[in-house]
């Protein structure tokens, strides 16, 4: 053992000498060419029945996997044809055809069948590419028998405070909104674009493209029979220049759509029909009154506006839903869900809109973002709605004309109004005094902002006792500087009618512009 170890050194240097001695005298030998990678399926051949039925065909969706091996290196990618069966890679043809590249080692394809053909034999050819660039020159091919599967479209119905509507309402005016959602077997690449008509099946389809699922219409020239409407794409209400015929006014009207892929295969054909009105004014009253006293409350309103020389506007009801428990009431299916942006359209058809309604937590909550368009059109709104207690964040007072409700002082619990009571002018010499028929056990005053205009106070009492020297704002109508907005928040219909009513209304109308004689 110790005569190893003594020997160990010597034998490295002999070896270190042989290696130099090597080196010297260079390598020798041929050097091997660099040899091509090769590729492989993980689906070799699929086979058909005898018959060749089309029961065992696939749908054009495929999922396809494939990998690679070098010899003498490594594979860094791929490139993959689809082409029909009869073509076949060689050297001299690999230039007939487009390749793709990837580093992928497997995809979902929707391979193409021929337009109006139900059923295709496609060649899926991949070869592999290695760290030098050389590529495969055979590759890996497998025909794949498919079948085309027809797509299928369904219009959104839905109509729940969850999930909002994309169908039109049972009645609209001259600006509705529809949505669908489209599915296709072989998958939803595999769709090409949808077909809409109106009314009648037997006309000429009209195209819209494939990545739009909602659309809104505008008629624009209200006639009877053959009207057109604009269509709009999306839910940002982009113009297009796509054009609807035969829309009917004052009729039922449906709307029929169809879906088509790239092989020319119709789905079956979905739709929706409702009413559409002729709008005849350019006033709008608005009737969200829920309440039990709604028709005595129309019918004084329809007069009061008969009265002021208003005998011509249009009617929108709102009175579905219930808002209680300090809770919103959903948006209205009279209203196009999403409120965005149909509503905004929708409203913007008319000047002047007369809203009347029982409770601030119905469909006024809503008005901030749905009359955007109208308002930036000129348009002026009256608003009648009870006052009641609301929460100081809540986001009415960013669209009503005063800041907030007026706090209760210390030590009390509400505001009322008693009846007999009086609604004083704060501009005597163009308001008359009102008196109040029916008491309010739970009224708030408004508490105007620096620009509030200021019409007329109440004689608020608070409870559970009144103190006569109690400093509180008593305001209870008030309009925006611009005078496009007045409220008004006592019912009507709780106020003396008759010339005082009528002169009162006819005055704060007129300040926004208003029809009246």
């Amino acid at each position: 053992m110790t005569i190893i170890y003594r020997l160990l050194p010597v034998l490295i240097v002999t070896l270190m000498l042989a290696g130099m001695v090597s080196c010297d005298a260079g390598l020798t030998g041929n050097l091997k060419e660099n040899q091509p990678p090769r590729t492989f399926l993980t689906v070799n051949e699929i086979n058909l029945d005898e018959d060749n039925s089309a029961e065992r065909r696939l749908v054009s969706q495929v999922h396809i996997s494939w990998w690679g091996d070098d010899p003498d290196g490594y594979v860094v990618a791929f490139e993959y044809a689809i082409t029909d069966r009869d073509w076949i890679y060689t050297p001299e043809t690999e230039g007939e055809v487009d390749w793709t590249y990837t580093e992928r080692t497997d995809s979902v394809f929707v391979l193409p069948i021929p337009p109006g053909e139900k059923v295709a034999d496609v060649r899926f050819t991949v070869r592999a590419i290695d760290n030098d660039g050389l590529r495969d020159p055979e590759g890996a091919s497998v025909v794949f028998p498919i079948e085309n599967s027809p797509p299928e479209v369904t219009i959104h119905r839905v109509n729940t405070p969850q999930q909002e509507m994309e169908a039109p309402p049972d009645t609209t005016y001259h600006v509705a909104s529809i949505g669908w959602t489209a599915t296709d077997p072989d998958g939803d690449d595999n769709l090409s674009h949808f077909e809409v008509v109106i009314n009648d099946t037997l006309a000429e389809w009209t195209r819209i493209p494939v990545d739009v699922s909602f659309i809104s219409f505008r008629i624009t020239e209200p006639a009877g029979d053959q009207t057109s409407a604009a269509v709009y794409l999306g839910r940002s209400f982009s113009r297009s220049d796509i054009v609807l015929d035969n829309f009917r006014m004052d009729s039922d009207n449906t709307f029929y759509i169809r879906a088509v892929d790239n092989a020319e295969a119709r789905s079956p054909i979905e739709s929706f029909s409702w009413y559409i009105k002729q709008q005849t004014s350019r006033v709008l009253l608005i009737n969200d009154y829920a309440g039990v006293a709604r028709q005595e409350a129309m019918t004084r309103h329809r007069q009061i506006l008969r009265d002021i020389g208003i005998t011509q506007f249009d009617y929108l009801e709102t009175l579905d839903g219930v808002a209680s428990g300090g809770q919103k009431v959903p948006l209205s299916s009279a209203f196009h869900r999403p409120v965005d942006p149909t509503l905004n359209q929708v409203l913007a058809e008319w000047d002047y809109i007369y809203w009347v309604s029982d409770d601030l937590d119905r469909n006024i909550t809503y008005a901030l973002r749905s009359t955007i368009d109208f308002f930036e059109n000129g348009g002026t709104m009256f608003v009648n709605i009870p006052t009641k207690r609301l929460d100081e964040d809540d986001a009415i007072f960013n669209f009503l004309p005063f800041e907030r409700l007026e706090r209760v002082p210390p030590g009390l619990t509400s505001f009322q109004i008693p009846n007999n009571t009086r609604l004083l002018p704060i501009e005597p010499a163009q308001l008359d005094t009102l008196r109040i028929t029916r008491d309010s056990q739970s009224a708030y005053p408004l508490f105007p902002a620096g620009d509030t205009r200021m019409f007329y106070n109440a004689e608020f009492r608070t409870r559970p006792f009144f103190d006569p020297n109690l400093d509180f704002s008593k305001l209870l109508v008030s309009g925006s500087a611009d005078n496009s907005i007045i409220f008004f928040g006592y019912q009507l219909e709780r106020i003396e009618g008759g010339e005082a009513l009528n002169r009162t209304i006819r005055f704060l109308l007129d300040e926004l512009n208003f029809p009246v004689d």
